[in-house]
């Protein structure tokens, strides 16, 4: 069966051509997803698209929100928001991000991640730029990564929606999909005034020209940071698909620092295989006395110093090693260097990847 993700995710711009291609702000909020409504009020078990199941074990999981509301994290897992909030949402399919304005990413999590509707909720917008078409974003595939494993049926899913057919007497959907400025047009007639709770995120056209587009991208880049944003998205013509696509990209600053090597912890097996037993998972760093876990490192580089080092660290994953283990590529107390996006609001970087050692 072919894999696939929940919602279409995307990579990163490594300078490629985008000459009329579609640039959106990027927003530092939650993604969520919005299924019309039809799993409101169901038991989240009874939903044939939700995350029930522990993707390590493969077993139920021990903890499930009990009710769905119809938005989804990008995991499966329901958010929790509160009527007033959910009656304002069309009945469509909406990909977007719930947010509560520029630098107020640790706020946004808050409110939206908890199991109860909390307070805060009123400072919460869902922020659009996407209305999947129905066969795509319920395509049958296999979703496995390490936070969601699922067997995506399309059949089954129809079936739910038909049983609940008395539920959404005026729901509208996209049935295949469809290039993106269709979907760009199906949203504008969907999100009505009505919706108070919902924004559209503008798109702006590229100019055709290569060079046009680039330096377009870079001034508008700018100007987004310059009122506290992070940064912008890019999106070619091609229908939303659920994978990380290439017709994706997002654009961000990066900044580079400096901590201490202090310690490593011992590689795990991943949704990719377990190439990554018995060899270093993370750098652990002490930054401005803070700990910062780092990856980002080469094969070559994650290897431990001796046979010894690399069999405790292979019947150990995931744990932090002795203090007196080393690296054949680090030594505690090398300055090591990285790469990382923004600061966290408790001071902790974001997206941090190894760059070099000093």
């Amino acid at each position: 069966m072919s894999r696939r993700e929940f919602l279409m995710l995307a990579k990163k711009f490594n300078d490629q051509d985008v000459a009329g291609w579609w640039l959106s702000e990027k927003l530092d909020g939650t993604r969520a997803f919005w299924d019309g409504g039809v799993s409101r009020g169901v038991p989240t078990s009874q939903v044939p698209w939700a995350s029930v199941t522990n993707p390590k074990t493969g077993e139920p999981k021990a903890k499930v929100k009990p009710i769905a509301t119809g938005l989804w994290s990008r995991y499966g897992n329901p958010v929790m928001a509160p009527d007033w909030f959910l009656n304002q949402l069309p009945s469509c399919l909406l990909d977007g991000e719930l947010f509560s304005g520029r630098g107020m990413y640790q706020k946004t999590r808050s409110i939206v991640g908890g199991d109860t509707p909390g307070e805060g909720w009123d400072k919460i917008r869902y922020c659009v730029f996407g209305s999947p078409s129905f066969r795509a974003v319920f395509s049958d595939g296999e979703i496995k990564n390490p936070n969601f494993h699922l067997t995506m049926n399309l059949d089954k899913v129809r079936s739910f929606y038909e049983s609940r057919a008395g539920v959404l007497v005026d729901f509208k959907s996209l049935e295949a999909p469809v290039p993106f400025e269709e979907e760009l047009r199906f949203i504008l007639q969907a999100v009505t005034t009505e919706c108070q709770v919902v924004d559209f995120i503008p798109q702006a056209q590229l100019p055709d020209d290569d060079e046009e587009a680039a330096e377009q991208v870079e001034r508008l880049m700018h100007r987004f940071l310059a009122v506290g944003g992070e940064g912008v998205v890019l999106r070619d013509s091609s229908p939303w698909t659920p994978k990380r696509i290439a017709g994706l990209l997002k654009v961000k600053p990066t900044n580079d620092d400096e901590g201490i090597l202090v310690g490593f912890t011992a590689g795990r097996e991943t949704n990719k295989g377990s190439k990554l037993l018995g060899k270093i998972g993370a750098l652990i760093l002490d930054y401005k006395g803070k700990r910062l876990e780092l990856s980002g490192l080469t094969d070559e580089e994650r290897e431990f110093s001796t046979l010894v080092e690399t069999a405790t660290a292979k019947c150990s994953p995931g744990e932090i090693m002795p203090a007196d283990f080393q690296g054949k590529h680090f030594r505690i107390g090398d300055k090591v260097s990285f790469k990382y996006r923004e600061l966290s609001d408790s001071g902790i970087p974001k997206e941090a990847r190894y760059w070099r050692k000093r």
